[in-house]
């Protein structure tokens, strides 16, 4: 995004999310229509937004954040995105998921309407789901793009 255009809009974000939808799970791939992971939603997300992605990404194994136990996940949110507190996550925001209590943080969705998410899995394309009791309970932390307008 140049200096000229406008702040991006939360409406925006979940519009951009929802292109997505129906693109093919590949691990560490970031384009839409031909394949992604959950974080390449987001950085297609944030190169749309922005034009390009804020840091370049290491290569990563399906198993990273159980191999290394640290908070990789959650720390580069913190670096790249703006914290919000759990309970005043809004559409647009990202959602940072811990998909087993004594892990790392290692799956991001968009949040689409107070009851859906768009995210990717492995074995499924992007689909738009909804954001239930389960996902909440593994709700690690909520992230919003920075310079974001309602």
């Amino acid at each position: 995004m140049n200096c000229a255009q406008r702040s991006p809009t939360r409406m925006a974000v979940v519009r951009i999310a929802r292109s997505w939808i129906g693109t093919p799970y590949h691990h560490q791939a970031s384009l839409i229509g031909c394949g992604t992971d959950c974080l390449g939603l987001v950085r297609g997300i944030w190169r749309e937004l922005y034009g390009t992605e804020p840091a370049t990404l290491p290569p990563y194994t399906r198993d990273w954040a159980e191999a290394t136990g640290r908070e990789t996940l959650l720390d580069a949110a913190r670096r790249h995105l703006v914290e919000v507190e759990n309970e005043k996550a809004q559409p647009g925001d990202v959602l940072v998921f811990r998909l087993r209590e004594c892990l790392p943080a290692k799956h991001v969705a968009i949040l689409a309407t107070g009851t859906t998410m768009i995210h990717a899995m492995e074995g499924v394309s992007v689909a738009e789901v909804a954001f239930a009791p389960w996902w909440r309970r593994h709700l690690a932390g909520v992230f919003s793009f920075p310079g974001i307008e309602d």
